[in-house]
């Protein structure tokens, strides 16, 4: 990198002297990448909340009401003996104590790893759903009671033949629910498949509860975007550049004290008023 000082003070921006982070002898170079990697950090928890909806820079009280989750509260320590024992975070810390960025990756893991289990479980299972880009959470027990209602009217020697007003009133009801789901009509043919995708759709409703303190509405993720694969990569790529800074910052531990960053607190790191980088820098 040419002129590192010079784009180091572009990435600080005109009110924070560049001086002192050059005073520090430590590689100015590797500074600006990872500072960089905060700017993206932001970009990306501004992407997905903007398009999903939901915020990856959590709350302090967010992520203790994560810690319901075992894989987020239980985490391992080893000892001087060696001995290695499990704590839980519940029990140890505050609802307003700050948030690591380790407790922050441990929380963009887990989220990953149920998220990739939904999008297998679509691409394997359900790749040709017929209502994934309609359904909503509400919607999965009206469903269920309409497609079993609309079974049992079907006579084993007479079909539809005695109950076809029925039938008609129900499939008009699943229609005005799905009209764009031209695949899912009529009811009557379709109840057995029906049945079965809604199975997904309880797993899905399942993840979602299981994540509700990020308020994140996985049934509208899924009628809006092209599968979870866009979500998926960004929190992929949020957790690899937050690794990525607190391995960078060994060699620049007081260039990072200087700009303002604090591994055990994630709120100045997402903070532009906190700590100021210029996002075009």
């Amino acid at each position: 990198m040419r002129e590192p000082k010079r784009v180091l003070q572009k990435l600080l921006g005109s009110e924070t002297a560049v001086q002192p982070f050059a005073d520090t002898n430590e590689p100015l170079q590797q500074a600006v990448e990872t500072f960089r990697d905060v700017v993206k950090c932001r970009k990306i928890r501004e992407y997905v909340l903007n398009q999903f909806g939901f915020d990856l820079a959590l709350k302090p009280e967010t992520f203790y009401r994560l810690l319901d989750i075992p894989q987020i509260n239980f985490i391992e320590t080893t000892q001087r003996d060696l001995e290695v024992e499990t704590i839980s975070l519940k029990d140890s810390r505050d609802p307003n104590d700050p948030i690591a960025i380790g407790n922050l990756n441990s929380v963009l893991r887990e989220l990953y790893a149920s998220l990739f289990q939904i999008k297998q479980r679509i691409s394997n299972d359900y790749p040709n759903a017929v209502l994934i880009k309609e359904m909503r959470a509400e919607q999965i027990d009206p469903v269920q009671q309409l497609a079993k209602t609309i079974n049992l009217l079907h006579g084993d020697l007479t079909g539809y033949l005695l109950t076809g007003w029925k039938v008609g009133k129900i499939e008009k009801e699943f229609q005005s629910l799905f009209p764009k789901s031209s695949q899912a009509h009529p009811l009557r043919s379709t109840f057995p498949l029906i049945e079965h995708e809604l199975e997904l759709y309880r797993e899905i409703l399942k993840v979602q509860q299981k994540w509700q303190p990020l308020e994140i509405d996985l049934f509208e993720i899924l009628r809006t975007h092209d599968g979870l694969t866009p979500l998926l990569e960004n929190i992929q790529e949020l957790g690899n550049r937050l690794w990525q800074i607190i391995y960078q910052s060994s060699d620049i531990r007081q260039c990072i004290d200087l700009v303002g960053i604090d591994f055990s607190d994630i709120q100045p790191l997402f903070d532009n008023d906190r700590v100021t980088l210029n996002p075009l820098g």
